[in-house]
């Protein structure tokens, strides 16, 4: 190691463990009161009944996304695979903690590697401070409510360029949405895997829990390990046209869903009246009206011996206004973090957002909004509760003549929506709709406060179908809720305008969810849906990613297969190295001035700035101009 670059190591050490104690001292939402005993020791039984991969669409794009995710990028697949590790510990997942450690064996990672990733200080052993940065933005987000804040970006800018954080909060994100899916239904985990489990992790205590199945119908077949997850990802590469906009998404050749599961679930999702309910579950296949045949909800009932949900257990505070603790650093510059999304995973991932509100299935959209804003309140992201308090207030107006609720009809619309911040106490739901809140609500947090007791309620009132189709949209609502508090997306102005003037009466507030105007979003979800509809039908191209976020998205092209798209791939025609951030032709590694704005590192580092970056707060003017004209070159208001 060079010496410029051991004295950048050793501050820019001391500046993470600086920024991780700033962003520790957060104020945390106050905890929910834990499940009561007698449901946390109830079994689950029949999941395979209710497994939400009977939900192809949903379950494909959370395949597609794990699969991509965890291969070599700007983060090599085994680095991802310890990060997945310690994040599912973190979050409480025994079925993904025993997948991740088994797929690290399997990569040749040494049992006491990965034996070390449960010991409490794991973290601060590590040599390398980009690794050390990286893991500590984990265990941060980690849990929801995410407890990132804006020192926590400028520990990662300080060691990062943007494109290769985006790729660590994608992958946190895709560890929730499966660990949230081993909440709402504990996986009972193939054999392969518990074999394995149960020989090597014994001495860190791993034990299945619920992941035990209590019938072979349940049990998942094999683990989505090895090379399996290796031809599933070349499937989805192989195929891929990413420098054509209008390129068909690319599928898997191999059915994965009863790869991993053997339910035998059919590969060719049939819906032959279009009403959003497939074949197998709907009794009127050719009635576009109906589907549901009645008493089919007596035939789904709990066990007669089953007591029934205790309410009063369940009912806290769940709604906290946002806190937002005092930093170091301003946020800053995050758009960037949505320009530089990961296309190839934003491929799974959309199909999650489709499958959730592309439209009324067993269940309209309107109830969907329901649960997404009730998961929202839970989870402590205020982008994601203006979007959700938006969302049903939106679904309502499309109710209307034109869209357009009268004024003096916009009360009880509103009213329902304050009724979701307490829907415990409201007599606006039904017990049905209370039970899926409740679902909603506990799954929020991880580890989640789900048991079987939630399932056995929603089985009194739902058929199984109806049961995956809320736990679905729970999953949807676990990717998007990560994603916008880690990043601290600034939120449309149509949204937080609507957000401030209906929702602050109740104590809301929108916490770091506003602003500068070169960080906004120029789209509603909405107006997003009007302006791809006004393009296509005039033939002309658009560009989802793009429009979305108002600034270009580079097209995800790597000529050299390194899994580095060539925008950001100093080395665009080596697969062998790809970082030289200012394209200088000498490797960020050797280079005394990273992002080549003539400011050395280690003056960058006691300045406060960014290595990796010549406008550390993204104002439009270089660190250099702002320090010569005496403005503070890491926050954006100061001109």
């Amino acid at each position: 190691m060079s010496r410029v670059r051991l004295i950048v190591s050793s501050i820019v050490l001391a500046q993470t463990l600086n920024l991780a104690s700033a962003s520790a001292q957060s104020t945390p939402a106050a905890a929910p009161p834990p499940a009561p005993a007698a449901d946390r020791k109830m079994p689950f039984y029949d999941r395979h009944k209710i497994d939400i991969s009977n939900t192809r669409d949903l379950y494909d794009g959370v395949l597609i996304a794990d699969a991509i995710i965890h291969t070599d990028m700007m983060f090599d697949s085994q680095i991802k695979w310890k990060m997945t590790l310690f994040q599912n510990i973190l979050n409480g997942s025994n079925h993904f903690q025993a997948r991740a450690a088994y797929q690290l064996s399997l990569m040749g990672v040494a049992k006491d590697d990965i034996l070390a990733i449960w010991q409490p200080n794991y973290v601060e052993t590590l040599d390398d401070p980009r690794h050390r940065a990286a893991f500590e933005f984990v265990r941060q987000n980690a849990r929801l409510p995410s407890k990132v804040n804006a020192d926590t970006h400028a520990m990662l800018r300080t060691h990062f360029i943007d494109r290769q954080i985006v790729e660590l909060i994608q992958l946190t994100v895709v560890n929730t949405i499966n660990a949230v899916h081993d909440t709402v239904t504990p996986i009972p985990t193939d054999q392969e895997t518990i074999d394995w489990a149960t020989t090597n992790l014994s001495s860190v205590g791993w034990e299945l829990g619920k992941n035990a199945s209590s019938s072979p119908e349940e049990q998942r077949a094999r683990p989505f390990v090895g090379d399996a997850i290796a031809q599933a990802a070349e499937e989805i590469l192989s195929q891929w046209q990413p420098e054509n906009l209008r390129a068909v998404n690319p599928e898997f050749k191999t059915d994965w869903i009863n790869y991993l599961t053997g339910y035998d679930i059919s590969p060719v999702t049939f819906d032959t009246d279009t009403d959003g309910i497939e074949d197998p579950f709907d009794h009127f296949p050719d009635d576009y009206s109906r589907w549901l045949k009645p008493g089919l909800n007596d035939e789904n009932q709990p066990p007669a011996n089953t007591p029934p949900f205790d309410v009063s257990a369940y009912d806290y505070q769940y709604f906290q206004p946002a806190v937002v603790p005092k930093t170091r650093y301003p946020f800053s510059d995050r758009h960037k973090l949505d320009t530089e999304w990961l296309r190839a995973t934003s491929i799974g991932t959309s199909y999650l957002e489709q499958s959730y509100s592309a439209k009324d299935r067993a269940f309209d959209v309107n109830f969907q909004e329901d649960l997404f804003f009730v998961f929202m309140l839970a989870s402590g992201c205020t982008h994601c509760q203006v979007h959700g308090a938006y969302g049903v207030y939106y679904t309502a107006e499309e109710d209307y003549l034109q869209g357009v609720i009268p004024v003096d009809e916009r009360g009880p619309v509103i009213d329902r929506i304050h009724a979701l911040m307490d829907f415990e106490r409201s007599d606006l739901f039904s017990d049905a709709e209370k039970a899926a809140f409740r679902l909603a609500r506990d799954a929020a947090t991880l580890p989640g406060r789900v048991t079987a007791a939630h399932i056995e309620e929603l089985r009194r009132h739902y058929t199984d179908r109806e049961i995956h189709e809320i736990q679905s949209a729970i999953m949807a609502c676990a990717w998007l809720s990560p994603t916008m508090q880690a990043q601290a997306t600034v939120t449309d102005n149509l949204s937080m305008t609507f957000a401030l003037r209906y929702l602050t009466p109740k104590g809301w507030n929108p916490g770091p969810h506003l602003g500068t105007p070169n960080e906004q979003r120029p789209y509603h979800m909405t107006q997003y849906t009007d302006a791809y509809a006004v393009n296509m039908f005039g033939g002309i191209t658009f560009d989802w990613a793009s429009e979305w976020v108002g600034d270009d998205v580079p097209l995800a092209v790597d000529s050299d297969r390194d899994g580095v798209e060539d925008a950001f791939d100093g080395y665009p025609n080596d697969p062998t190295r790809w970082e030289d951030t200012d394209r200088d032709g000498v490797e960020d590694k050797d280079d005394p001035d990273i992002d080549g704005d003539g400011i050395p590192n280690e003056r960058e580092i006691a300045l406060g700035t960014f290595p990796y970056k010549a406008d550390s707060d993204g104002d439009g003017r270089d660190d250099p101009t702002e320090l010569a004209n005496g403005s503070d070159p890491v926050d954006p208001f100061s001109l």
